[in-house]
């Protein structure tokens, strides 16, 4: 996202977030004049945070007179524990659907109005790949993992959806609250969103939501492939198999990761007092 294009009264730390937040999906690599023109910040000062930025790793030298985001910044992204313990459990029944389907497999979250890519499994049709790459990020009216994303989201979320307004991106794209109000209702009755054409011309996708142990939804796990691809019952079974298995290794991982004392303030008065507990 481009900031705006003055820095007064902006803090150190609020420039640096700038800078950094000059790059996205369609700008990987930019010069410091570039990111000084996409953050509205001085040349100069640009010059001093991208150095300081380079020193700790968060950005990278691509060539001559090139910046990336670096692979530092991507290590403490990555520890980020909710979306890490998503991320590895999704990671073997995506490729098992993506295997069925033929078809591209992501996993995505909210972050307030808007969607990201947690991880993507690639399909047949690579055109796609680049819009849906992990951490890019999409709008959440617009996309069948939006949807799903929209119905778990509490209610203050979607009344700021409403009123920051619903762009268009093709003729398709839902733009009318109301209607958008409708389509979330469908969505939350059948238990799974699917959508064509709303955000991209010629892309289909189909969503179901993730949930953890407890039943709370953490997550969208979708599909996308080509609009004149027919999304069958045997996709939705598939896909909403795959959440299953997700939701189990969540809790599983859960379970690995409890911390002994919480199992001990449990059942912790010995072996007898367990059985005890069960008879």
């Amino acid at each position: 996202m481009v900031s705006p294009q003055t820095s007064e009264g902006r803090s150190v730390i609020e420039r640096v977030f700038d800078v950094l937040g000059a790059f996205d999906s369609g700008n990987v690599s930019l010069s410091a004049s570039e990111i000084s023109r996409r953050a509205g910040i001085p040349v100069a000062t640009t010059y001093r945070i991208v150095s300081k930025l380079l020193d700790w790793g968060a950005l990278e030298r691509i060539g001559a007179n090139k910046y990336a985001i670096g692979l530092r910044l991507w290590e403490v992204a990555s520890l980020a524990p909710r979306h890490a313990a998503l991320r590895e459990a999704a990671i073997s029944p995506m490729v098992d659907l993506h295997a069925k389907t033929h078809s591209m497999v992501m996993v995505s979250v909210r972050d307030r109005r808007e969607g990201v890519w947690l991880e993507s499994v690639s399909g047949r049709g690579g055109a796609l790949h680049r819009t849906w790459s992990t951490g890019n990020r999409f709008p959440l009216h617009a996309t069948a993992c939006g949807l799903v994303l929209l119905v778990q989201a509490p209610a203050a979320v979607r009344d700021d959806v409403y009123a920051a307004g619903l762009p268009a991106y093709t003729d398709r794209t839902v733009t009318d609250p109301a209607a958008l109000r409708k389509l979330l209702d469908e969505t939350r009755r059948r238990g799974y969103a699917v959508g064509g054409d709303q955000l991209i011309e010629g892309v289909a996708g189909l969503s179901v939501p993730v949930r953890d142990e407890n039943g709370a939804g953490v997550g969208a796990l979708g599909i996308v492939t080509e609009s004149s691809a027919v999304i069958t019952p045997r996709h939705i079974t598939l896909a909403l198999e795959a959440s299953r298995r997700i939701t189990e290794a969540l809790a599983h991982r859960s379970r690995e990761t409890e911390p002994a004392t919480a199992t001990a303030s449990r059942g912790g008065r010995g072996r007898g007092a367990a059985l005890t507990d069960l008879a």
